[in-house]
């Protein structure tokens, strides 16, 4: 778990995200949250899908059985995978996200962006969904490139990670997905911040031509782990419903679709 976490970090550099040790969020009570009525839900448009690998072989270990030739030759594969490791994620990762797209699939951060948004919903709470640019910075300072807060509503930022990782170039890949979200007062304080995470087992591929071959099932693992962290997201942010809420009759809306 480490090393993929590890390998999620370097995927997210490539990608323009952060890799420092975010800072601890604020220590704020459900009381504070829970007054939030409106909220302005800001996703990154684009799926960003990474794959990637730690470079090198589960069987290194065993290199010494096969003597000092063997050694070596081992060990020339092991520096030589690990030294292209950058660029062989950078270049799986595009191919893997414009195969996904092409297959005319809903996007997985908007599907679970509005599922979010259902959620705060049937809490009681108005919510306009918001897409942007990929939200950059650390976790404690993470801002949305061009974003312009609405008045009236709280913001929640939200950054989704995407991804199949190996934790070496003889294992198998899984999926992995990773949110991180601050959710802002009006006045831009913030109010709450989390990562939640869900790695699985399968669908597993053993070698990424599988995977890239099979990019209906490989979403639908990816779409399944960020099913599972809506309700984790939701009661972090605001605890378990004490009571049913009403919303207003127009209680979610997405920018640029609103009615005329």
């Amino acid at each position: 778990m480490k090393t993929l976490v590890s390998l999620l970090f370097s995927a997210a550099l490539l990608a323009g995200c952060a890799t420092s040790t975010p800072e601890p969020a604020p220590e704020v009570g459900h009381d504070a949250t829970r007054s939030i009525t409106r909220i302005e839900l800001v996703y990154n448009e684009q799926d960003q899908l990474s794959v990637m690998d730690g470079g090198g072989s589960a069987i290194m270990g065993w290199a010494g059985v096969f003597g000092p030739v063997g050694t070596l030759v081992a060990l020339g594969v092991e520096v030589g995978t690990r030294v292209t490791m950058a660029s062989r994620i950078e270049r799986r990762s595009k191919e893997f996200t414009a195969a996904v797209k092409n297959s005319g699939a809903m996007p997985l951060n908007r599907q679970f962006a509005e599922q979010l948004a259902a959620r705060l919903r049937a809490g009681g709470r108005e919510v306009k969904l918001t897409p942007a640019a990929r939200v950059d910075g650390e976790l404690a300072r993470m801002q949305a490139p061009g974003f312009e807060p609405t008045p009236g509503y709280s913001t929640l930022l939200v950054r989704v990670t995407t991804t199949y990782g190996a934790p070496d170039m003889t294992s198998s890949f899984k999926p992995f997905v990773a949110i991180e979200q601050s959710l802002q007062d009006e006045q831009q304080a913030v109010l709450h911040q989390t990562t939640h995470t869900s790695d699985l087992e399968e669908p597993a591929y053993l070698a990424y031509d599988g995977l890239l071959q099979d990019t209906a099932k490989a979403q639908e693992g990816l779409r399944q782990g960020l099913a599972g962290i809506v309700q984790p997201a939701y009661a972090g942010m605001f605890g378990e419903d004490e009571r049913p809420r009403l919303a207003g009759p127009e209680s979610t809306r997405t920018a640029g679709l609103e009615p005329k």
